[in-house]
């Protein structure tokens, strides 16, 4: 074989080369051009792919506390519907206060306070699914047991100490949660505060007053009925403010968690920025490759020809 045929068969391994180049090129740039990303995995990104994994991770961090806030801002608003149904109830009861609690009819008050209790105990022992919300920390626990409710009742005696001297069996100690690096708060009412426990111990007293009473001409029954008016009014009033303390709980919340969505709404276009291409150069650059690649295939062809030419000589 002559000294022409060997370079030409080295100038084609060296076309072919770079036929295998071009055409890894082309598919980069077709993926660029389709997906409209640099790089479908970081190897691609060269010296930003570091940068880009860091702001990834950056984003999950965030995520991870918005997604904590989520839970607890739907937590706090399950407490705030059930306070204000207890709201309703105990406005509509007090109505019956102090001089409807003489009447007979439609029903006695201890047949409606019974009700009312049984109503506040389900109220109470509310769960989201994984807990009970108003037991504190102790969120494995119904907080409110009404077979410890003193028998008979007293409208003196507050009626919320720990099971089995009162009716509540959960803790003093808040639910908290960390909503930022170094941010941890504390959240939520308990089912002993004392507004609730008011209206409480007032539909206690009543659901277990004996038969017949109370009566108008009783003088002892007829301030004994203008005591739990007072109370229930102050429940009430309780319960208003408690509602208005998980609102404001509920907006610094939103504050933060409005923070950690700028945070990733800005990163996330610092990730796109860094991933993405400009379509247009994109695509330019994918016509030249392809008219290169065009060109190195005539010019193989070239030396495949002159190839077997100097090979029959």
């Amino acid at each position: 074989m002559s000294t022409g045929t060997i370079g030409t068969f080295a100038q084609q391994n060296q076309m072919l080369q770079s036929i295998l180049q071009l055409r890894s090129q082309a598919n980069d740039l077709q993926a660029q051009v389709s997906t409209g990303l640099k790089s479908q995995n970081y190897s691609g990104l060269g010296p930003a792919a570091t940068q880009v994994a860091n702001l990834q991770s950056a984003v999950s961090h965030r995520q991870a506390y918005l997604d904590t806030i989520g839970t607890v801002q739907q937590r706090i608003q399950e407490q705030s519907n059930v306070l204000s149904t207890i709201q309703d109830l105990a406005q509509k009861f007090s109505q019956l206060l102090p001089s409807g609690a003489f009447n007979a009819t439609p029903s006695d008050i201890q047949t409606q306070a019974k009700a009312l209790l049984q109503e506040l105990g389900d109220f109470l022992n509310t769960s989201d699914g994984s807990r009970y919300l108003f037991s504190g920390s102790l969120t494995n626990t119904a907080p409110f047991v009404a077979a410890d409710l003193p028998n008979p009742g007293s409208l003196g005696t507050a009626v919320n100490q720990p099971a089995p001297a009162g009716y509540y069996a959960g803790n003093d100690t808040a639910q908290q949660a960390k909503i930022d690096d170094n941010v941890t708060i504390s959240y939520g009412v308990t089912a002993d505060n004392s507004a609730i426990e008011n209206v409480v111990r007032v539909a206690n007293y009543l659901a277990n007053l004996p038969s017949g009473s109370p009566s108008s001409n009783n003088p002892a029954d007829v301030a004994a009925m203008n005591q739990a008016a007072s109370l229930m009014t102050q429940g009430v009033a309780g319960l208003q403010q408690i509602e208005g303390t998980l609102a404001l709980q509920s907006a610094q919340l939103q504050q933060v968690q409005q923070n950690h969505q700028n945070f990733i709404n800005l990163t996330q276009t610092n990730i796109q920025s860094l991933e993405s291409v400009d379509p247009a150069t994109a695509i330019t650059q994918l016509n030249q490759v392809e008219t290169n690649l065009q060109a190195s295939y005539q010019t193989v062809s070239a030396l495949q020809q002159l190839s077997l030419v100097n090979y029959l000589k």
